[in-house]
């Protein structure tokens, strides 16, 4: 972790800049001298001066490490290079290297310097966080709405940085959407049009000249900031009252509206103590020609996974053939998110198809992990900033697949190894509702599974319900509360007699050997199984 900026990593651990490249701080000299080997002499020295090892400091006191093991302490890890506390006596003089000022903003932006920018800030008032690991807060806005405007930049503002994982700004079209007065927690917002955000490491987003998010008589009339706190700790006493400060100017017939478009893949589960994990989610060439009348353009990409993320891409392929990768990070960090930006926008044809690459790495792992909303769960997303918006033949910009369903299949309803998913999850489903309660009444998720209950299970015929297909129900992401809380009954009462693995009733998923037009995807293994009890059923990003 950066020694003095809260939620900042430092990956280039052996360098001065803490991004990596040029001069080496201390550790990095030392490790250079030892031929850039973990040795026990590298190992048992203190390079920064500050009283521990380097050995101590990593993880490794006792210098029995080796590549490709999990080391013996993964929390509380410090820098080798940089004497800590940077404020204390021992180490004056030691880190002249070291800032404690994140990024500047406004030198970077030249656009918001025009005398016709204006700002609004949006942010909540001082509010008290949940001790809970994961809360997601909305608060909605009115957007200046006098004439047509263009956002044309938007930075953070960071109160309470030992809290803040993310924000999202969503434009609202329908005026009968749920307006936020206060601050709310909040499950999934039904304004899905991403026109704003921020994530740890960013100092914020700048366009250019000839695009925008229109807001205003013609635009976006509202908007719903959600921020996702993230509390580990579980500590009572935080408080916050950070959002974002959003530029806008008037809107000019020459500059084009902008979108943001999400792809990626919500069936992750991810079994404990892999190397490589590698999970896909394709938006169909019939797809893109579904969502888009012409070309559109894309002038910026960001990749977006959690901590077991280690490489992503997102690959731009024409008529089967792979013609450019929107994003590579080989060496994917969930704290320093990089975005792509394109001076020369990427062209994406209708027809075209747009795949997205997760890699993960679960060596440190005890427990499968599966697509969520908290740091501990998983997400595999990219965001494509696009234009222009007029390309687009419906309200419908957003292309993520589950499983191997486009997005597309998952708006027209198409069915799962037939599961008739789209019935199962409607809201007051009434048969639904009776398996809850039949469940409910005969099965005690505290005690041990009596046969009462394994009776009631044993009558459940609907293909949903059957073992290769819970994890792609428990993926959706509008899985409804009564749905999970039936998927929790079949978890921890499992009546299958055929399984092998560490628990029961749900396959896990597999990328190899299965071609989906022309790519990798995910295929069936139903001789490995997994627990989902403790899944959050909240999901807050919808396809539609």
């Amino acid at each position: 972790m950066h020694p003095c900026i809260p939620n900042y990593t430092w990956p280039g651990v052996g360098h001065q800049n803490k991004n990596g490249g040029g001069a080496r701080n201390p550790f990095g000299e030392a490790f250079a001298r030892e031929g850039h080997q973990w040795t026990k002499a590298l190992c048992a020295t203190d390079t920064d001066w500050d009283g521990k090892t380097n050995g101590e400091e990593l993880g490794d006191p006792s210098c029995v490490w080796t590549p490709g093991k999990t080391p013996s302490r993964t929390v509380n890890i410090t820098h080798p290079g940089v004497c800590e506390p940077i404020t204390s006596t021992k180490c004056q003089g030691q880190n002249s290297f070291v800032t404690c000022q994140a990024d500047s903003f406004d030198d970077n932006c030249e656009i918001i310097k025009n005398t016709d920018v204006k700002y609004v800030d949006l942010r909540m008032p001082t509010i008290s966080i949940p001790a809970d690991d994961t809360t997601y807060m909305c608060l909605s806005f009115n957007l200046p709405k006098d004439q047509d405007y263009h956002i044309v930049a938007d930075k953070p503002i960071i109160n309470n940085s030992n809290v803040v994982h993310h924000m999202m700004l969503y434009g609202c079209d329908d005026a009968n959407t749920e307006f936020f007065s206060t601050p709310s927690e909040c499950e999934m917002s039904k304004c899905t049009a991403i026109i704003g955000g921020w994530t740890v490491g960013e100092t914020g987003e700048c366009y250019d000249e000839g695009v925008g998010f229109r807001i205003g008589v013609t635009g976006f009339k509202t908007a719903v900031l959600e921020i996702h706190y993230n509390n580990p700790k579980l500590v009572s006493t935080y408080k916050d009252a950070s959002g974002l400060s959003v530029y806008y100017r008037p809107a000019r017939p020459e500059v084009l509206d902008m979108f943001t478009m999400m792809t990626g893949q919500t069936m992750l589960p991810l079994p404990p103590g892999q190397s490589k994990i590698q999970k896909a989610g394709v938006c169909t060439s019939s797809c893109t020609s579904m969502l888009f009348k012409e070309t559109v353009y894309v002038n910026s990409a960001t990749n977006h996974m959690h901590l077991l993320g280690s490489s992503m891409r997102i690959e731009l392929l024409r008529k089967g053939v792979v013609i450019t990768n929107l994003t590579n990070e080989e060496d994917f960090d969930y704290n320093t998110p990089f975005t792509q930006d394109y001076e020369v926008p990427v062209k994406v044809l209708p027809g075209d198809e747009i795949v997205t690459r997760c890699v993960y790495n679960t060596e440190s792992s005890n427990d499968y992990v599966y697509y969520g909303d908290a740091t501990s769960d998983e997400m595999c997303y990219g965001y494509l900033t696009m234009y222009p918006k007029s390309a687009l033949r419906s309200a419908q910009q957003n292309c993520v697949a589950t499983s191997t369903l486009s997005a597309c299949e998952l708006a027209e309803g198409v069915t799962y190894n037939g599961c008739d998913w789209k019935t199962l999850i409607k809201p007051n489903n009434a048969d639904v509702k009776k398996i809850k309660n039949d469940l409910y009444e005969n099965c005690d998720l505290g005690e041990t599974c009596s046969q009462e209950c394994k009776d009631i299970i044993r009558t459940l015929t609907d293909p949903c319900f059957q073992e290769d297909n819970i994890i792609f129900v428990r993926s959706l992401e509008a899985i409804t509360e009564d749905v999970f809380e039936i998927i929790q009954h079949l978890q921890w009462c499992p009546v299958t007699t055929t399984h092998n693995g560490p628990s029961h009733n749900a396959a896990v998923f597999d990328d190899s050997n299965t071609n989906y037009n022309g790519v990798t995807m995910v295929t069936v293994s139903s001789k490995h199984v997994a627990l989902l009890i403790g899944f959050v059923f909240t999901l807050k990003y919808s396809l539609f």
